[in-house]
């Protein structure tokens, strides 16, 4: 349990400072990823991992179109990575539905820990946001 909350601990600090500091986008991927973490936690409280987790491939898929959309928008290069971390945790998916004898525990490690780069680089660029909009007044 104790790292759901930590979790989320970090997932509302991404929230917090994309708020406060970064632009749209920033602001965008950051709800996002809230989003898709209470869905996650609300339609599939206790994943066994055994099987392709199927509710959390299909929020999965909406993120990654979210964030796509989202590098499609900028000229930024933080989309890019988000958006190739996530096709990651799509292949994890695709992976455990194509080879069964992938074992729950790295199954899980893949799909849980993929979102902390993502969230710490959302961080990163809302202060980049921030400073950029600095300069440029």
């Amino acid at each position: 349990m104790w790292s759901v909350a930590i979790y989320y601990a970090v997932l509302l600090l991404t929230v917090a400072v994309a708020t406060r500091r970064g632009g749209p986008l920033e602001r965008w991927a950051a709800y996002t990823a809230l989003i898709a973490s209470v869905l996650t936690s609300a339609l599939t409280p206790f994943p066994t991992w055994t099987d392709i987790e199927l509710n959390i491939f299909l929020i999965d898929m909406l993120v990654l179109l979210s964030f796509w959309f989202i590098a499609m928008r900028t000229q930024s290069f933080w989309p890019y990575w988000i958006t190739g971390w996530q096709l990651i945790a799509i292949f994890g998916h695709i992976q455990k539905f194509m080879f069964s004898e992938i074992l729950a525990r790295p199954y899980s490690l893949l799909s849980v820990y993929i979102s902390y780069p993502i969230l710490l680089l959302i961080i990163y660029a809302s202060g980049s946001s921030s400073r950029r909009s600095d300069v440029a007044a």
